[in-house]
């Protein structure tokens, strides 16, 4: 049940009708907690009407003029909502674990990734690598089997579904195994080897459409809420909860909520996690959280993807909520996989939870928890959220890939780091989104650093993001 129609449950049991800005009234005011007070002060009326209220404001205030009504409707809720699903995850079931499963999954990485490259004009005249013969070459295929020298150059394979063969570079930066990319070399008939002279990835096209719509509305953009953890900051999101409800100033354009991952704390993700967990039971935990979610004013819709501490399979990607938890939820929350393609007003949206973050820190050079950034401008020019197989991002053998970028997004969205960052790359929005967690002992003993409270705020009409603090 909603908010608003609890509320007016409530006040019909107690013989009171209300106008719908009345319950507006209430609750900015403290919703279910105000009620109480507000039956004890008008419930006589019978009949309580905003006018009614709006003059014994008036009253009260004496002639001192009133800024602002609190009855005004904030802008957002004059809009209807335009949402829509860019994906069709009805293959994520995974049906086999073996050898051909895997296969055929970087097949279809392969395949995707390729088209991508193809249409790099660096690359016309690409061949096979089963056709290639002496002197210049342009290829596309998988890297494998990376080396760096002690001089920093790279020895690695690149494979195609017609062959493999070696590759060397001596100025390559760096190269991940399972990447996809297209290499413009010299081959050695001799060694049997390319001496590459350039490396293309995929990459992203630098956006140049006119973003912003007529109707000035907001996302905001969070991630990591962690219900039922002992470090929740409960404080901090009841405050971010109440700003919404009041709907006034940036909030009153808010008509979204975006959650990246990590919705509640879980059971079992780290070591001795019982020990700091309030609520023990998980379930009990995405029914906190979905009441929560029904304080929210019922024109703003919800959208979310799970995390590694969510209750679906920890390979990735991950499918949506199960049924018994979305049921827990209203009908204003979209439940999503992870990673999820949707547009909002014509804006499209790539929101990935971030796990694979923990490994391309530590894979690409000079890389760190200050540059996650960074990392994401990388993703996005591999065209893949998980590159590289085998690290501490498990991989669903999924018939179709799903971690790879096949939609270039207008904003990118990720999380799991509890840190917030934003800038913008080649016209998108990079946002890694904040946490709602203080620090855990398994956080400190990793000499992980939260960085919690903090919301972006994306404005449709302006294409302009507010970073807030609660």
């Amino acid at each position: 049940m909603s908010l608003r129609k609890e509320i007016v449950e409530r006040l019909l049991k107690q013989d009171i009708l209300v106008e719908p800005e009345v319950v507006d009234y209430i609750i900015s005011h403290g919703g279910l907690s105000y009620l109480p007070e507000f039956i004890e002060k008008y419930g006589e009326l019978g009949v309580v009407s905003a006018s009614y209220l709006e003059r014994k404001k008036e009253e009260k205030q004496g002639e001192k003029p009133v800024e602002k009504s609190v009855f005004t409707k904030p802008e957002a809720e004059e809009y209807d909502w335009d949402f829509k699903l860019l994906m069709d995850f009805g293959e994520m079931k995974v049906r086999g674990s073996g050898v051909e499963d895997f296969r055929n999954m970087f097949l279809d990485r392969y395949n995707r990734l390729a088209r991508i490259l193809r249409g790099h004009h660096q690359l016309r005249g690409h061949v096979d690598i089963s056709k290639i013969s002496r002197g210049e070459v342009k290829l596309i295929g998988m890297v494998d089997e990376v080396r760096i020298t002690s001089k920093g150059s790279l020895i690695f394979s690149l494979e195609d579904p017609t062959g493999k063969v070696d590759c060397y570079s001596p100025e390559a930066s760096f190269l991940l195994n399972d990447e996809v990319v297209g290499i413009i070399g010299t081959y050695n008939e001799n060694t049997q080897r390319v001496y590459v002279k350039e490396i293309i990835r995929p990459g992203i096209p630098l956006l140049r459409r006119k973003r912003g719509i007529p109707e000035n509305i907001s996302a905001v953009i969070i991630s990591d809420t962690h219900i039922g953890s002992k470090m929740f900051l409960e404080k901090r999101w009841k405050k971010f909860l109440g700003w919404l409800k009041e709907g006034k100033g940036d909030a009153a354009t808010v008509k979204y909520l975006i959650i990246g991952g990590d919705l509640v704390d879980g059971i079992g993700i780290y070591p001795n996690q019982e020990e700091e967990l309030e609520v023990l039971d998980i379930y009990k935990q995405y029914e906190i959280f979905a009441t929560y979610l029904e304080e929210l004013p019922d024109y703003i819709k919800v959208i979310m993807i799970p995390g590694n501490h969510d209750i679906v399979r920890n390979t990735e990607p991950q499918p949506p909520l199960p049924a018994e938890i979305q049921k827990l939820f209203n009908g204003n929350v979209e439940s999503l996989p992870n990673p999820a393609i949707f547009a909002i007003h014509g804006y499209k949206f790539l929101m990935y939870h971030g796990t694979s973050l923990n490994d391309l820190v530590e894979m690409i050079p000079g890389m760190s928890y200050e540059k996650i950034g960074e990392i994401m401008k990388y993703m996005l020019e591999m065209r893949h959220l998980v590159p590289t197989y085998g690290g501490k991002v498990s991989l669903a053998p999924l018939p179709r890939d799903f971690l790879t970028v096949d939609v270039v997004p207008d904003v990118f969205i990720t999380g799991h780091v509890h840190a917030f960052s934003y800038q913008k790359y080649k016209g998108i929005h990079l946002i890694n989104a904040s946490c709602w967690q203080a620090q855990t002992k398994y956080q400190k003993m990793m000499n992980f650093n939260p960085d919690p409270g903090k919301v972006g705020l994306l404005n449709f009409h302006t294409d302009e993001l507010k970073i807030l603090s609660f």
